[in-house]
């Protein structure tokens, strides 16, 4: 949840495809290993760096946010691309943006590509738009869906969050119809999950069934599946799941004794059915937002192995990046990524 705008607790499973429940008690924190995601004080013509969050992890890169006071944009943020095997920072920046957010990136055969979302006014009125950027073309481009999305409401606002795929690929992330005022307290509401295809430049709606609201904030692919991961909320709470858009499949996951949890990034661990997640929960008892690694084998969970006090934004293999707070003697949250013990 951290950084993001919500998406929408020790751990119990519901395999809806199966009609079973699984219970299983989470693992004692292992000696983790915490690295600090730090971006330089510029990072290309942008100066000013303030608070930055990592939002996604493939192999060496790793996106973030970042705010940022300098060249016309105070108040706002840009996108970055962190380079773990060069530290290079890359700025990635709508044109004429006012504030840029940065997620889910996919290595691709010529470079790489990554999606996020805009705001063209830094009001808090102002709509998100997503979008996807090609590294090879440099080329940003927008993929709101229609209007008629958000049926029979009228969606003005959408955020991408995830890709999977190379010349063709994948695009998640929500649609929403917000009404007035601050739209960080509205959404996602009354959100929608949607799946774009480059392909076919299309759009499918992809919400969990009877739920009033759906976030995916991760898609992978292995061959005869694609896996969507996020939140939902119903009448019972809000809940993370992993489902498989091919099969069918779909695996409910409540963290106890917590009031939400939901998954926010998804990672191969085999095959179809097999996945690493990582997620976030808000504990009943002082309302604190912790992280958690959960591993998925045959769309059933394992033990989840609890991070701390943090939010755990994304995951690839077994490395998990998001935010922590930082020591009493610096003033805001700072990045991180780590490496969960593990086969």
């Amino acid at each position: 949840m951290g950084d993001r705008l919500l998406k929408g607790a020790v751990g119990a499973a519901v395999l809806l495809a199966a009609g079973g429940v699984a219970f299983g008690a989470a693992l004692s924190p292992p000696p983790l290993e915490f690295k600090t995601l730090a971006p330089p004080a510029s990072i290309g013509t942008y100066e000013g760096v303030g608070l930055s969050g990592p939002t996604g992890i493939v192999g060496n890169l790793i996106t973030n946010t970042v705010q940022i006071a300098s060249n016309g944009t105070a108040g706002g943020t840009i996108g970055a691309l962190y380079d773990r095997d060069t530290s290079v920072w890359t700025p990635i920046v709508v044109p004429s943006a006012a504030a840029t957010a940065a997620y889910g990136p996919a290595r691709t055969r010529s470079g790489y590509r990554i999606v996020g979302s805009y705001k063209t006014a830094l009001s808090s009125d102002a709509p998100n738009h997503a979008f996807f950027y090609d590294s090879a073309a440099q080329r940003y481009v927008t993929i709101d869906p229609p209007p008629t999305f958000c049926a029979p409401q009228t969606c003005n606002e959408a955020i991408a969050h995830s890709n999977f795929g190379d010349a063709t690929f994948k695009v998640v992330g929500n649609a929403d119809a917000v009404g007035n005022g601050p739209r960080g307290n509205a959404y996602p509401g009354r959100g929608h999950a949607f799946l774009y295809d480059s392909a076919t430049r299309s759009f499918a709606k992809i919400d969990v069934p009877r739920a009033v609201s759906t976030t995916a904030y991760g898609i992978w692919s292995d061959p005869g599946e694609v896996a969507v991961t996020g939140g939902f909320t119903d009448a019972r709470g809000t809940h993370g799941y992993v489902r498989g858009l091919t099969s069918g499949k779909m695996l409910v996951y409540d963290h106890r004794p917590a009031v939400i949890t939901h998954f926010e990034g998804i990672t191969g661990a085999g095959g179809a059915g097999d996945y690493n997640l990582a997620g976030d929960y808000v504990s009943v008892l002082g309302g604190k937002e912790s992280g958690f690694f959960l591993p998925v084998r045959h769309w059933k969970a394992g033990k989840p192995v609890l991070l701390g006090t943090l939010s755990a934004n994304s995951i690839y293999k077994r490395t998990v990046v998001g935010i922590r707070p930082a020591p009493e003697t610096t003033p805001k949250a700072i990045g991180f990524s780590v490496e969960v013990p593990g086969p």
